[in-house]
């Protein structure tokens, strides 16, 4: 992938380069191309369908994104389930399901690289906190840290992975994700491994480590679940997101996250090949690149923004509930890395938590 957008300051004035949507007759596409009026706030499309995971993450991305974009542009939003799974079969129909979908760094590098996200056009306002590897097809987004959950009445603080795998030390369940979801990561820093040595990932180390907690694991489905283990006080620690453990604990739940090795990683809307509503989509994104917009997000999950201007809009206090205040101790993950060993991951990790 290559860099195509360097400039990350906000125009003045948003200018949407008007794409039209990919259709089947050639006759339409051509008066689409040949200058059709255009409605919606200088958009062709009237709709927006947006892919996420649900949860959380939809209620804050539909108050501080997709309720504002459509106000200002009336277009219609549309949430819908994510199955990246297929992206693959949109290309082969050329036709996409939907117009965006939330795809964590790692994904992005795998899909980017198979030819199945369309590249953002130069009207996309960039954001300085994406990689520049990838920002040919990233822009907006959040960022957040996966470390160590724990509830603060159950005895010392874990002060990193190493204690998260001491249950002589912190004694008591640990809840870790049905699904391959940085326990590797984890159980090879537990073990020595430098943060800048993780990729390739050294499976066999990292499920002989895991080995040696397996049975004091309790697997969850969903982060959600996960919270309802700690707040139950089923498990004395998990691995989750960092904008989990705040809403519980702000909740009232004796519950801290531990930064310290903290798994760094982010996610961005990126377009399908095939995209329906490509120009709304445009659009949408160069939006939530806005750091009012990302600074919204932020307050309401926690999750940080990948525009740096949006920590000029936030309370002191909220700064430091986020990732990016906590660069320092933490380990950034190398998206192309884990995109390059994600399908050999699932694989043994499915069959590890299976008992296989």
């Amino acid at each position: 992938m290559t860099l195509t957008r360097t400039n990350t300051d906000r125009r003045s004035a948003r200018t949407v380069m008007v794409r039209p949507a990919v259709v089947a007759s050639a006759a339409v596409l051509l008066v689409a191309c040949s200058g059709a009026e255009a409605t919606n706030g200088g958009l062709e499309s009237d709709t927006v369908v947006v892919a996420d995971y649900g949860g959380t993450t939809r209620e804050a991305r539909q108050e501080a994104f997709l309720t504002p974009f459509a106000d200002e542009f009336g277009v219609r939003t549309v949430s819908a389930d994510a199955a990246p799974s297929k992206l693959s079969l949109f290309v082969e129909n050329e036709r996409a399901e939907w117009d965006l979908i939330d795809l964590d760094n790692w994904d992005l590098y795998r899909f980017a690289e198979q030819g199945l996200l369309e590249p953002l056009s130069d009207d996309v306002a960039a954001s300085d906190m994406v990689p520049e590897e990838f920002q040919e097809y990233a822009s907006g987004g959040y960022n957040a840290s996966t470390g160590i959950g724990y509830r603060t009445d159950s005895g010392d603080e874990p002060r990193g992975w190493a204690d998260f795998f001491d249950t002589d030390r912190f004694p008591g369940q640990r809840a870790l994700p049905s699904f391959a979801y940085f326990q590797a990561e984890a159980a090879l820093l537990a073990d020595g491994v430098a943060c800048e040595d993780l990729y390739p990932l050294d499976f066999d180390r990292a499920f002989d480590k895991l080995d040696e907690i397996r049975d004091d694991v309790l697997f969850y489905d969903s982060f959600g679940q996960a919270m309802q283990y700690l707040a139950q006080d089923s498990v004395a620690m998990t691995i989750t997101p960092n904008g989990r453990i705040s809403a519980l604990r702000d909740q009232g739940s004796p519950v801290a996250f531990q930064w310290e090795g903290g798994l760094y990683s982010w996610t961005t809307p990126a377009v399908p090949k095939f995209a329906q509503h490509e120009d709304a989509a445009m659009a949408l994104i160069d939006q939530m690149a806005d750091p009012e917009a990302q600074a919204a997000f932020a307050e309401m999950t926690r999750y940080g923004p990948m525009n740096s201007e949006a920590l000029e809009h936030l309370d002191d206090d909220v700064v430091q509930d986020l990732p990016n205040s906590h660069l320092d101790v933490s380990c950034e993950i190398d998206g192309a890395g884990l995109g390059a060993d994600m399908d050999e991951y699932n694989q043994r990790y499915l069959e590890w938590a299976a008992g296989e």
